[in-house]
C-alpha cells in the first residue's frame, strides 16, 4: 500500500498544488512553489537564502499550527510577501500589527481576487493570532537565527527544536508550536540551506497525516519527533507528503481504493 501511495503521488504531482517534485521525482519543498500567482503574474515561492523569506517560513509554520484549513496559512504568507509586509522591523511596531488586525477580514476577502492558483476548499480567513504570532517571531528573530546557526555548527538540531518549542504564542493563541517545527527544518533541508539536518526531523505529523497513517496501518507515536522519524522511515525524502495527499480523490482512485465517478 505504501508503494501504491508513492506511485499515485508521483503520477498526480502536476495536479496537487503542494506536491512539488522535480523531473527526477525528488521533493523540492513546500515553499519552493505555492502554486499561487498575483495579478502581476509573479509566482509565490520563498528563497530561504534571503532573510525576509526565511522569516516568512516561520510565519507559514506558525499560521499552519493554528486551527483551520492549510490554505489559510498559505494565502496569509503570500499576502505578506506580495504586499511587501515581510519586513521584520514592521512587526516590531504594535500600531502596525493593530492596523493589520483591523483589516484582516478585508484582506482575507480580497485575496482570492488577487491571487490565482490554489482553489481553497473553504472561505479563506486570517485569524487574529496569525498577526500576533508574527510579532512574536519578529521579537525573537535574533535568537531564532542564533539557535539555527548553533545547531548547524554543532550538527545538533535538537538545540533549535528545544528552543522553538518553548516560545509561547507561535501556536494557537498563547500556546507554543510543535507539530510544524519539522516543516521549518524540512524546507531548510530541501533548499540545502542547512543540508546537515537529519531527514528524521523533517516530517510533519499533523492530524491529516496521522489520520492517513492510521488508515494505512502505520502506527505513529504521540511525540512529534518520534512520529516524524517513523514517517521518514516509511517514505524517505518524500517526507509526509504521501500521507498528506492520501485522501485526495485522484490518489485513492489510482490506488484502487475508490472507483472513478463513484462506480
Amino acid at each position: 500500500m505504501k508503494q501504491l501511495l508513492i506511485d499515485a503521488v508521483i503520477k498526480n504531482k502536476d495536479y496537487l498544488p503542494y506536491v512539488n517534485l522535480d523531473d527526477n521525482n525528488d521533493y523540492k519543498g513546500w515553499v519552493d512553489n505555492f502554486n499561487l500567482k498575483n495579478s502581476n503574474n509573479e509566482q509565490m515561492r520563498l528563497d530561504l537564502s534571503k532573510e525576509e523569506d526565511l522569516f516568512l517560513l516561520f510565519v507559514l509554520a506558525s499560521a499552519w499550527s493554528k486551527t483551520g484549513p492549510w490554505e489559510n496559512a498559505a494565502y496569509f504568507t503570500a499576502y505578506l510577501k506580495f504586499a511587501n509586509k515581510s519586513d521584520i522591523e514592521l512587526w516590531l511596531n504594535q500600531d502596525f500589527i493593530g492596523e493589520e488586525i483591523c483589516q484582516k477580514e478585508y484582506n482575507a476577502h480580497s485575496i482570492i481576487k488577487e491571487y490565482t492558483g490554489i482553489e481553497s476548499r473553504k472561505k479563506v480567513s486570517f485569524r487574529k493570532d496569525f498577526y500576533l504570532s508574527v510579532g512574536v517571531i519578529a521579537r525573537q528573530w535574533h535568537e531564532i537565527k542564533e539557535k539555527l546557526l548553533e545547531s548547524n555548527q554543532k550538527s545538533d538540531y535538537i538545540i533549535f527544536i528545544d528552543y522553538i518549542r518553548q516560545i509561547k504564542g507561535l501556536g494557537t493563541k498563547d500556546k507554543s508550536m510543535r507539530i510544524k517545527i519539522p516543516l521549518i527544518l524540512r524546507e531548510l533541508r530541501c533548499q540545502k540551506i542547512y543540508p546537515n539536518i537529519e531527514g528524521a526531523y523533517c516530517c510533519v505529523p499533523d492530524e491529516r497525516v496521522k489520520s492517513s497513517a492510521k488508515e494505512l496501518g502505520i502506527k505513529l507515536p504521540n511525540d512529534f519527533l518520534k512520529a516524524s522519524k517513523v514517517i521518514y522511515e516509511n517514505f524517505g525524502d518524500l517526507y509526509d507528503i504521501p500521507l498528506f495527499a492520501y485522501n485526495e480523490k485522484c490518489i485513492k482512485e489510482d490506488m484502487g481504493i475508490t472507483s472513478p465517478c463513484g462506480k
